[in-house]
């Protein structure tokens, strides 16, 4: 059963102006011109956020972008005052985005595709499309200009030479301005959709604190309209924040977070449908003769029930095929079944962030195996983007949906004050992307120490390590000091090319064959 939510009318009594059509600017929204007709029509908006993969998930149970197309064209039939967004995140992290085609990594170029097919007409920046210039700088901007939807957001700026600029699309050579808001001209009165993102520490993007800027945003958008409603990719505690501070919104279209869930603070409702379309809201918003708006969210889950858009899974199937080919060229069979499993593995995003599961257990044994001789083995828990539960056979491709980065293991010695200096911060990053996964090593609450093969770890020894080669870059969150130059490190030895240990994934299989 779909279970559908209700809330009542929330008494929004802007004033309204009409929007002349104006060449678009980082102040001013984009109106979005419709054929209006009575007052009581709702207006449905269909809302995802999230999607990393463009096929369906759970050996093809849930989830799948050409479902999601269908379940968009269905409503669009019922009611032509239909409008799909995105709540940010899907340019990356994906398998299919990590390999190469035409002889440039894909890097999202998939999703866009897909999107354009299915019908997406308004997206905001997840934290997560910053992720592709930090190799390539050109690949977001390539994203933008193949992508036919609109996107909007009002506290992301790019870096210009010495400046900050507003993201744009270029179009025919001429730079497109991404706008802050659009309105939404609907049957019943002017939405304003306003747009803001998580802040991300990245050179050559500025983005403003996201409830300052919603705040502004909705007093630009306030006079112009009879509903405000927002389209977001914080977390729930600043959507809560930004529903606190921005009292008189009506929606929250939100994301980041993976999992569904359905909030009211004060009169604001705040939606989130969980990662990779599992499920999708829809949200059906009508104005009655006084302006007064009634908001009803029905959670929709995507799964064999509904059918495929033959459009949108042509365009799934032909990224299916170039991913085969490159999965070929890079020694790995996706299709070769490896194991099979008589329990269920998460791989749950906040499973793995925050405590140990049978595919943790697995990565974190593997690699122990591949070094027999070390005293811990351990990986930073983010490193696993699956966000999935597998079951039954595993396949390579499934092992390369687990550790898309891929990524070497090195042998470290170092002392036994670096590594409880190493596995404290581990444990503290709980629920954040260096959450540590660990075999050799348990922690002992009661005594408030570290285990290291069933003893006390000892400061004045040295111990050795099968780590992540991430790791040992001091990238990861609260691990800075974790770097060859350190004077705890003794030292490192580095897989040699060829090696199967130069690559996770290859340990994984090559150890869950000899299951």
């Amino acid at each position: 059963m779909t279970p559908r939510f209700l809330f009542l009318p929330l008494a929004l009594l802007f004033g309204c102006r009409t929007i002349a059509p104006t060449a678009q600017t980082t102040s001013q929204p984009v109106p979005v011109m419709v054929a209006v007709s009575a007052v009581n029509q709702p207006v449905t908006l269909l809302h995802i956020n999230d999607v990393y993969e463009i096929a369906p998930l759970e050996n093809g149970r849930v989830g799948g972008m050409a479902r999601v197309a269908t379940l968009y064209k269905q409503l669009k039939k019922q009611n032509p005052n239909t409008w799909f967004f995105h709540a940010g995140d899907f340019l990356s992290p994906s398998v299919i985005g990590t390999l190469r085609n035409e002889g440039k990594t894909i890097r999202g170029k998939q999703m866009v595709e897909v999107m354009n097919v299915a019908g997406v007409q308004y997206a905001t920046f997840g934290n997560h499309e910053f992720d592709l210039d930090d190799a390539e700088p050109v690949n977001l901007q390539e994203r933008i200009n193949e992508s036919r939807f609109e996107w909007f957001v009002a506290n992301a700026r790019q870096k210009q030479g010495t400046q900050f600029v507003p993201f744009a699309k270029v179009v025919n050579g001429q730079r497109q301005a991404f706008p802050t808001s659009v309105i939404l001209d609907t049957p019943g009165g002017k939405i304003g959709v306003l747009a803001v993102t998580i802040p991300v520490n990245k050179p050559y993007v500025q983005i403003t604190d996201p409830i300052d800027a919603a705040k502004a945003e909705f007093d630009r958008l306030r006079p112009q309209c009879d509903a405000v409603i927002a389209l977001t990719h914080i977390t729930i505690a600043d959507d809560r924040r930004l529903a606190t501070a921005v009292p008189d919104l009506a929606l929250i279209m939100g994301g980041h977070d993976h999992d569904h869930m359905l909030e009211r603070v004060g009169n604001v409702v705040i939606a989130k449908a969980d990662a990779n379309a599992r499920t999708a809201y829809i949200h059906r918003l009508t104005f009655d003769a006084n302006k007064q708006l009634t908001v009803a969210s029905e959670l929709k889950t995507i799964d064999l029930t509904t059918p495929d858009d033959s459009l949108t899974q042509a365009a799934v199937a032909r990224w299916q095929r170039i991913a085969d080919a490159s999965f070929a060229q890079l020694g790995f069979n996706p299709n070769e079944i490896v194991a099979t499993i008589k329990e269920l593995w998460d791989g749950h995003e906040a499973a793995v962030r925050s405590h140990p599961t049978r595919m943790t257990d697995a990565i974190a044994k593997a690699m122990h195996a591949a070094y027999p001789t070390a005293d811990v083995a351990l990986f930073n828990g983010g490193s696993i983007r699956i966000d999935d539960v597998l079951e039954g056979n595993i396949t390579q491709y499934d092992v390369v949906r687990m550790l898309p980065f891929g990524g070497g293991i090195e042998r470290v010695a170092m002392t036994g004050r670096l590594l409880n200096q190493l596995l404290e911060a581990g444990r503290l990053n709980v629920g954040r992307g260096g959450y540590l996964q660990l075999d050799g090593a348990t922690y002992a609450p009661e005594k408030r120490q570290w285990l290291v093969g069933g003893k006390p770890l000892q400061t004045d020894r040295d111990y050795e390590v099968a780590i992540t080669n991430f790791l040992m870059t001091g990238k990861e969150f609260g691990m800075s000091y974790l770097t060859p130059a350190n004077g705890g490190v003794k030292t490192t030895v580095s897989p040699p090319p060829g090696d199967y240990r130069a690559d996770i994934r290859k340990v994984l299989i090559e150890y869950l064959k000899k299951l």
